[in-house]
């Protein structure tokens, strides 16, 4: 990091500035190539990846109140269904700051707004596909402050299969700044109001280009370091500083090399902001054995060196433990750091299937922000002059601190008990929060032996580092479990987001707060989740434990021999 060239960092940063970086346009291709120009010039292998995305990029959009002149711009939302002068009443969804929605409840309130052009504090996509599902013509969200802000309504991740064409809502729906939300509802209650809506927008597919860089290591096991180079607008702290860092990282890697026990690949993602993290999942999807055979660890880097960020914080599955995650964070926090947060499933987190164990998404953030993030973010005010130097030079050394750490230490820092520590107790968070009929008593019962046996190969694995694969075998399937509701093959739908989200989904509801049908769906769902995470958690235990006495075998014959 001491090698670390600033002033090179800061001309990459510039050049990217030139573009608008949307997936698949001009302007997102020559940001790409300009990427692989400046690996190839340092002699860096690169994989030149181009695939087809289902692109979503926003347009022109605006209210107008019929009986009233003029027009109040709007900012569609990523996924937005088009209109054109579409008419209609305005509703206030009155219900939209309520954040606990049984279905019964979620069925009168869609009624309500059934019809109607609503007003709305709910931008989640849950509300916008069911929304649409109701007859809602169309949905304009108060955003928190008068900046235009783009956000999403992508309810499939990545590409869709022809199973996902139903999970985008294919509604109108847009933000409409603070103020002119706020003036607007002072009129809804005073009387009623009708408007005529326009949301245009290019929803449509694009071939899109992204460069990995290749640095070999001892090994073919691998480190994947990843950012997005789409954006919004100039885009410059989201997320031109993270691939200008990157560019930076490959040629410090590049040129120490021979100390890396593991390769380490660095991808540039399109595809991120204007297509739910569909560059991520095409590669995914087409290096899948490659990433299950040999992937270690995905650090993920998306928002740094933002001026007046004072704060390092780790988003992680977990796997690494959480001591091991605060001496990370101690080295980079002039304060006390935050405990880590388990993995929220966002920002390109598309890897759990392929057994990737360790997921760190370092938070470059500000502590009076609480869970907040910069005012500029996904807005037009993400310029150049929102960096700070020296923040995002810290922001640098995070990055290629975790780097270094997974790709040259002699083993890989596992916490397994820890691990299964955090799952147990994620168990009981939702133990607490179920109605009766859901029992998760086959899950817990499960659990006993995986921690033998996980205190047994750790153990294994400290006398013998070749058994690093069953080590990231092992701690990868119960981060799939933790992270995922699907098959390794497939991808979770992109508002699964908190740890077991297949259990998750029974949370809080009961037979008096849902219609019959609907809870005996819950139900059948829940008993196929079940059974999935306590059918593969026996599976992993009786793996483990075979290839462990096989391991064991072998030892003695090798001792035998001498």
């Amino acid at each position: 990091m001491e090698e670390t060239d600033r002033d090179r960092i800061w001309s990459d940063i510039q050049a990217l500035n030139q573009w608008y970086r949307y997936t698949g346009t001009q302007a997102g291709e020559q940001a790409a190539a300009y990427i692989r120009r400046q690996l190839t010039s340092c002699g860096i292998p690169v994989e030149w990846v181009q695939y087809p995305c289902y692109r979503s990029l926003p347009g022109e959009a605006y209210l107008e109140l019929l009986g009233s002149e003029g027009r109040i711009p709007l900012t569609p939302y990523v996924y937005s269904g088009t209109a054109e002068g579409l008419e209609g009443e305005m509703i206030f969804d009155v219900d939209s700051l309520r954040t606990d929605f049984p279905q019964k409840d979620m069925a009168a309130r869609l009624a309500r707004l059934s019809g109607k052009l609503v007003l709305t504090y709910d931008n989640s996509y849950p509300f916008a596909i069911a929304a649409s599902r109701a007859g809602v013509r169309g949905i304009l969200h108060i955003w928190t402050a008068d900046l235009a802000h783009h956000g999403s309504i992508g309810g499939v991740w990545g590409s869709p299969g022809t199973d996902d064409l139903h999970r985008y809502p294919n509604l109108p729906f847009a933000e409409i700044l603070r103020s002119d939300g706020e003036a607007l509802l002072e009129r809804l209650q005073k009387g009623p109001v009708s408007g005529r809506l326009t949301v245009r927008m290019e929803n449509d597919i694009r071939t899109s280009s992204m460069p990995i860089a290749w640095i070999p290591g001892e090994s073919e096991d691998f480190v994947l370091v990843s950012g997005h180079y789409d954006g919004w607008y100039e885009g410059i702290t989201d997320n031109a500083c993270a691939n200008a860092s990157m560019l930076e990282l490959a040629r410090l890697l590049w040129k120490h090399r021979d100390c890396l026990k593991r390769s380490v690949a660095l991808a540039w993602w399109s595809g991120h902001s204007d297509g739910k993290y569909a560059g991520s999942t095409y590669y995914y999807d087409t290096h899948f054995e490659k990433l299950y055979a040999h992937c270690t660890a995905h650090i993920n880097m998306d928002i740094a060196g933002c001026a007046t960020s004072d704060l390092v914080a780790f988003n992680t599955a977990g796997v690494e433990g959480a001591e091991h995650a605060m001496a990370w964070m101690r080295e980079f926090n002039d304060q006390p750091p935050l405990p880590p947060i388990p993995m929220d499933r966002f920002a390109d987190q598309t890897f759990w299937g392929a057994h990737v164990p360790f997921a760190i998404m370092p938070r470059f953030n500000r502590r009076d922000l609480g869970d907040g993030i910069f005012y500029w973010w996904h807005t037009a005010e993400d310029t150049l002059d929102k960096v700070d130097l020296d923040v995002l030079y810290r922001d640098h050394c995070v990055i290629g601190r975790l780097a270094c750490e997974f790709a040259a230490s002699e083993r890989l820092p596992f916490d397994l008990d820890g691990f299964i520590t955090q799952l147990e107790s994620r168990l009981e968070h939702l133990e607490a929060g179920l109605h009766r009929t859901f029992s998760l008593e086959p899950v817990f019962d499960c659990l006993p032996a995986v921690r033998t046996c996980a205190a047994r190969l750790s153990a294994a694995y400290a006398a013998d580092p070749e058994l690093e694969r069953l080590m990231v075998s092992f701690a990868g399937e119960l981060a799939r479990l933790a992270y995922t509701s699907c098959s390794p093959y497939e991808q979770s739908p992109a508002n699964d987001r908190a740890q077991l989200p297949g259990l998750s989904r029974a949370l809080g509801c009961t037979p008096e707060n849902c219609t019959e049908a609907y809870f005996l769906a819950l139900c059948t769902d829940f008993l196929r989740q079940r059974n999935r995470v306590a059918g593969q958690l026996h599976r992993l235990v009786e793996h483990c434990e075979t290839r462990l006495t096989l391991w064991q075998l072998e030892k003695q014959r090798r001792k035998d021999t001498q």
